[in-house]
């Protein structure tokens, strides 16, 4: 079920919160390590704050039927972008053309090549080969844009799907990457860790079946800072990640459907911080659907003295249905330092609800710590689950809250109390145990809630993006994915 996509540019200060994430063997993988010194826009170090992408001027519309201005994530640098000039690619062109319609290029890698800022490509419906574009830069105000002008199909059975070094003002839009034998996407800072990629948009792609059983993603970034994800499907990735972190910062990752992975979901490792994981549907990712942290060599982290492997990653008004079948959670805390898990939706998950782990020990590292999982809507078959928290060594789970979450277990009857937090974990406040949240159609897939819903208003303050559908939540907020709509 896609969601529908919503735009509406808000600046919104978000305690983003920080995540884990496994050994990392790929590849093109780790490459190198970024300072936060390379942030263009002058903000602020992940390491003492933070924040998110920066947004543009505010604009009271809602383009495509969403929701109120005020509560919307930063919007994409390239909203309202006017291209100065257009270059077409076409499989029957010839890269001896000018580009022009009546005369278009054969390859995209020879409009990248001829590309300068404030150029949009637009490329014919067809075949396309595995893309190598090397360094693609456009300006702020002046992106170079990739736009898949009817159904385009990147056959990636060579190697990767698309690949750039160290770009800045890109977007990427519309492409169907498949087959690929390693990464379906690769984008990274070419090495140099003081020049991060960075202002890239990823919108509107499909890419599935990458990786041939190695530590392969579907999408794989490493060294980009000020990033958009937006209404990609994602799916079928090898042992690998469907999006993978490492060293990435200032990201908005929404409205994405990821599904039918071979291992994980989203993760973000590798000093990755402030970045907004949000509105997006997690089905059937048998590891950890969000892996917030992980284990990364010294020698990639990006900013290089980065005392976490994340920090400040925020997951929120996300779906998860039926994840973590392969002792996985809807959500890992691994070396992060203050992670959210806020306002999901959690439908029937296996194994774990919430793992807490501390894969990196070296002594300049804190201890997975100040997580929060709150205001969520959990529906559990209670025979799924091993135990309720998976908590491990080195790490400091007196330092978690949980509460305010409604937990509902569909093979318990009436007297049923509720999960017990294990290993150190502070019990639970404010929860709801065992009321129906009265999902529309948790059958068909529709997981708002209906009148009436113990979920309603019953959440606790929070700062917070909008709800799945892009309406502000209200004050006190729902529990879950979605705001309860008024009549």
């Amino acid at each position: 079920m896609r969601r529908t996509a919503w735009w509406v540019v808000a600046a919104l200060a978000l305690a983003a919160c920080d995540g884990g994430g496994d050994a990392d063997a790929s590849v093109t993988d780790d490459a190198g390590a970024t300072s936060d010194a390379g942030r263009r826009d002058g903000g602020g170090d992940p390491r003492d704050g933070g924040d998110l992408p920066d947004a543009t001027a505010p604009d009271a519309s809602t383009p495509d039927g969403g929701g109120p201005t005020g509560c919307a994530p930063p919007a994409p640098f390239d909203l309202g972008v006017s291209y100065a000039r257009t270059l077409h690619v076409s499989t029957g062109g010839d890269d001896a053309n000018d580009g022009s319609s009546a005369a278009p290029l054969r390859t995209i890698a020879a409009a990248a090549r001829l590309a300068t800022p404030g150029t949009r490509v637009l490329v014919a419906a067809g075949t396309y080969p595995a893309q190598q574009l090397g360094t693609v830069q456009g300006a702020e105000g002046a992106p170079i844009a990739f736009v898949a002008d009817g159904e385009v199909i990147i056959d990636a059975s060579s190697g990767i799907g698309w690949a750039m070094q160290d770009a800045a003002w890109v977007v990427v839009e519309g492409f169907t990457i498949v087959d690929a034998m390693v990464h379906g996407m690769n984008l990274d800072d070419g090495g140099d860790y003081s020049t991060p990629a960075h202002h890239l948009v990823l919108r509107g792609l499909t890419v599935r079946d990458a990786g041939s059983g190695g530590n392969n993603d579907c999408i794989k970034m490493s060294g980009v800072d000020d990033f958009w994800l937006i209404d990609n499907e994602i799916g079928g990735c090898d042992r690998g990640e469907a999006v993978d972190m490492v060293g990435c910062h200032r990201g908005v990752i929404t409205g994405n459907h990821i599904h039918d992975v071979v291992q994980n979901g989203v993760q973000a490792k590798g000093g990755s911080a402030d970045t907004l994981i949000h509105g997006n549907l997690f089905e059937d990712i048998p590891g950890r659907a969000v892996n917030a942290g992980g284990s990364t060599g010294l020698a990639f982290f990006r900013p290089s003295d980065a005392p976490h492997e994340a920090a400040r990653i925020r997951v929120q008004s996300n779906v998860f249905v039926r994840v973590g079948a392969e002792s996985g959670a809807p959500i890992a805390y691994v070396g992060c330092d203050a992670c959210g898990f806020v306002n999901n939706t959690v439908v029937e998950p296996r194994t774990w609800i919430a793992r807490i782990l501390q894969e990196r020990t070296d002594a300049r590292f804190v201890p997975s710590r100040d997580g929060v999982f709150a205001n969520n809507v959990i529906v559990v078959n209670t025979a799924d689950i091993r135990t309720w928290i998976n908590v491990g060594g080195g790490t400091a789970p007196e330092t978690f809250t949980f509460s305010h979450n409604l937990w509902y277990a569909l093979d318990e009857d009436a007297s049923w109390s509720g999960p017990t937090l294990s290993g150190g974990v502070p019990a639970e406040t404010d929860a709801i145990i065992q009321r129906d949240p009265m999902l529309i159609d948790r059958a068909g897939g529709d997981f708002h809630l209906a009148a009436g819903s113990p979920a309603e208003g019953a959440g606790r303050a929070e700062t917070l993006a909008g709800d799945r559908d892009g309406r502000c939540y209200a004050d006190p907020p729902s529990l879950g994915a979605y705001e309860r709509a008024a009549p």
